[in-house]
């Protein structure tokens, strides 16, 4: 089982809207929307979900969308698409991630959630949360710590992998201390 962030590329620093699930062995796909999510922050085939206050988007819905960004197999240039995204079989989950779940439908893009991001999604969220909690802006922690204000936005959006000598300037300047432990 794969899952992936579904993001709003049109919204700048938005959160995931909704962790999208494939079973390859079974070829479905599944979504669950984020609590925060309304109905406007998610693709308009899971709006009725958000509507109803339900989370869990039925997998037909989530199909509909998958197939709407991809082409589908029956179609007659087929091998020429494969051959354009590097597959040499029709894949849906392979096809749709060529392009990052792009489409030129709406902003929405997907992000494979691997056990490395996770880990770094997490630490991002620790750094701004200490960051919140002693009222510094991302310029004054760069400005206090050395460490560039693009990098700072990059660790706490969890799209960086940074060194223990980066932790340790943001700890200090954050007045806190940096702790690794192997369990």
């Amino acid at each position: 089982m794969r899952q992936f962030e579904l993001i709003d590329g049109e919204r700048k620093g938005t959160k995931p809207c909704a962790v999208i699930t494939c079973d390859q062995a079974r070829g479905t796909f599944g979504a669950k929307i984020a609590e925060w999510a309304g109905p406007n922050d998610v693709p308009v085939q899971f709006s009725p979900t958000v509507e109803h206050g339900k989370r869990k988007v039925p997998a037909r819905w989530v199909n509909e969308w998958v197939e709407e960004r991809i082409a589908p197999p029956s179609r007659q240039n087929i091998g020429e698409i494969l051959r354009a995204h590097g597959l040499d079989h029709y894949d849906s989950l392979e096809l749709l991630l060529s392009n990052e779940g792009r489409s030129t439908q709406d902003g929405f893009y997907l992000r494979e959630i691997t056990p490395g991001y996770q880990k770094s999604a997490q630490l991002g969220e620790q750094i701004s949360r200490a960051r919140s909690a002693t009222r510094m802006t991302q310029e004054e922690l760069a400005a206090k710590s050395g460490v560039r204000q693009e990098t700072i936005s990059r660790i706490e959006r969890g799209n960086a992998s940074p060194s223990l000598r980066t932790l340790e300037a943001l700890a200090s300047a954050l007045g806190k201390r940096l702790e690794v432990r192997l369990v």
